[in-house]
């Protein structure tokens, strides 16, 4: 895949205050003062952080064939857009193309707002076999993502749960996963390299070859691009 950069949108406002606490949490050489720096919200979740060695999940989701012809990127995050996207979109996709040999797609973790860094970090500590499943269920209605972004980000794990309880994980090892230095960490490296690498922004976006669709929405765009980068 080409990893040449792209420019979809202007950066959230929350991604100051994401690396400002990251770095403040996860780097050992950064002065404490830098913390107070930070909105109150944030100083008080950062404080409820944990450093436990928790095994997690750290493989990205995987679908299809390793030798299929065309390998994408589906940036996933807890949006109403992402909703749409795995409710009507997602399974036609799956069917045609990845069901078929024809594509690959890989799906990173990329957290909107500190709700969302949250919810993604729990979801890390269920068995790799039940991640996209969780992740799934997130976005099965716009109204979890929206019921929990209008919450604090301390009751997030709270709103979590009700995810989180069919799967394979009791409430207080799925409250330590969501506030684990480790696990944020992954998931903060993921939205990075997402950043980084194709320059999104926003989730959920789809990067096929070199071209970033950001917030799909359109099943005839999505099998126009996948149908040209195959015929390459």
């Amino acid at each position: 895949m080409n990893t040449r950069k792209h420019s979809v949108s202007s950066a959230g406002h929350w991604l100051a205050g994401a690396v400002a606490a990251l770095t403040a949490t996860l780097a050992a050489a950064q002065p404490a003062p830098a913390a107070a720096k930070l909105p109150t919200d944030l100083v008080e979740l950062v404080a409820t952080f944990n450093d436990e060695a928790i095994p997690f999940n750290d493989q990205l989701v995987v679908l299809g064939k390793a030798d299929a012809k065309v390998t994408a990127v589906l940036v996933f995050g807890l949006s109403g857009d992402t909703s749409y996207l795995m409710d009507r979109i997602f399974a036609r996709l799956k069917e045609k193309y990845v069901d078929t040999g024809k594509l690959r797609l890989i799906v990173y973790d990329f957290p909107l707002t500190w709700h969302d860094m949250q919810a993604l970090a729990g979801f890390r500590c269920l068995p790799a076999e039940q991640h996209l499943a969780a992740m799934q269920a997130a976005v099965r209605y716009p109204s979890f993502a929206d019921g929990m972004k209008r919450g604090s980000y301390m009751a997030t794990p709270a709103r979590v749960w009700s995810v989180l309880k069919d799967f394979d994980i009791t409430p207080e090892k799925a409250e330590k996963c969501m506030r684990n230095t480790a696990i944020i960490g992954h998931i903060e490296a993921l939205r990075r390299t997402a950043t980084n690498t194709w320059g999104v922004t926003r989730a959920p976006s789809l990067i096929v070859n070199d071209r970033v669709i950001a917030s799909p929405s359109s099943l005839r765009l999505i099998e126009d691009v996948l149908n040209s980068a195959l015929k390459e």
